[in-house]
């Protein structure tokens, strides 16, 4: 049964089917955003949820069916959750063998950019269309989640969501014209370590502050008024402290305060955090790096891993996957996933005697 709320693709081609993401014949590419952190995560209802910031930095990915003698059995570790999902996707259809290539954005890891979760929804859905799979929307978020914890940026617009379980899957709408000055710090988390390490008991007050911030987001997107959405961030960041969460970066609060930022906003289960501003206020990230004293600017609005910049200029977008216009065709790595083999009768599934 499809979870209350759960938005789902029309049953067919999508449109333009037929044409790769560059004009020419061949399987389209699809993207899926990057987040930067989320603007709310907390528990709630008796479940962990999230409310993710999702940013206009895309992983794209094409696939295509492949005689199952044709893929190969060995992938890089980096895109081991890439191949689990297509696996477990493959399921749906015994005896096929998809061939993936994954490339776009250079999305730096274990940092809270959703570099997984936007590496496993450009790959599944780019495999679900090759595959031809009904219900696409419902396939590939429940895939994911059955890889590992991931975010709402799946789905379209912004959505309170339970990462872990996919439960409730409650959408609010697109965002206002919203800037985040994406501030990157040293280290790595695992996301999956983060989530097994949850904390079972918390003080009612931490309760009561990720339920207010939950509703004070859900009306700011409703109601396109950004300052509510900074103010939700900001007591979601402060009441993350409850999860085990690293205190803000120093004088990070006294620069927002200087910037006239609309709010705070950090990953979870990673190292970066964010400045909020509107579209048509926001500062120079330069000016920002100088305030914080961490390094510099990225010259462009884009994080690469191999970059050594600190902040950089993000637009606050809508979730969810989609086919990739022309200029996302920078695909560059391959992974190949064999599914189970094919029953063809009673007697093909009967053990040997």
């Amino acid at each position: 049964m499809r979870p209350r709320g759960a938005p789902v693709r029309p049953v067919g081609p999508p449109a333009g089917a037929g044409l790769s993401g560059n004009g020419g014949p061949g399987p389209e590419a699809w993207m899926a955003p990057a987040t930067c952190g989320e603007l709310v995560q907390g528990f709630g209802r008796g479940r962990w949820l999230q409310i993710a910031a999702p940013v206009d930095v895309y992983r794209t990915a094409r696939a295509e069916v492949v005689a199952s003698g044709r893929a190969e059995g060995a992938a890089s570790r980096r895109y081991a959750k890439v191949r689990r999902g297509l696996k477990v996707l493959l399921k749906r259809r015994p005896g096929r063998a998809l061939r993936v290539t994954l490339g776009g954005d250079e999305i730096p890891r274990g940092a809270g950019f959703g570099s997984s979760t936007a590496d496993l929804g450009a790959a599944l859905s780019a495999a679900a269309a090759a595959l031809g799979l009904d219900g696409a929307d419902e396939a590939v978020v429940g895939t994911a989640l059955e890889v590992e914890p991931t975010s709402g940026s799946l789905l379209p617009g912004l959505v309170l969501f339970d990462h872990r379980g996919g439960t409730i899957r409650e959408p609010l709408g697109q965002p206002p014209a919203v800037k985040i000055l994406c501030i990157r710090r040293p280290g790595a988390v695992d996301t999956v370590t983060f989530n097994r390490a949850l904390p079972t008991r918390l003080p009612e007050h931490a309760l009561r502050a990720w339920r207010d911030a939950f509703r004070l987001c859900a009306e700011g997107i409703a109601d396109g008024d950004p300052g509510k959405i900074g103010a939700a961030a900001t007591a979601s960041a402060e009441a993350a402290r409850h999860l085990g969460c690293p205190p803000a970066p120093p004088g990070l609060a006294a620069c927002a305060r200087e910037t006239s930022a609309l709010g705070i906003l950090r990953a979870h289960s990673g190292t970066v955090w964010g400045l909020l501003y509107p579209e048509d206020g926001t500062p120079a990230p330069e000016a920002v790096a100088d305030i914080l004293g961490c390094g510099r600017a990225a010259g462009v609005p884009v994080l690469p891993a191999r970059s050594r910049a600190t902040v950089a200029s993000l637009r606050l977008v809508g979730g969810g996957c989609r086919v990739a216009p022309p200029a996302k065709m920078r695909l560059s790595s391959r992974i190949d996933a064999r599914g189970p083999p094919e029953v063809r009768s009673e007697a093909d599934a009967a053990p040997p005697l």
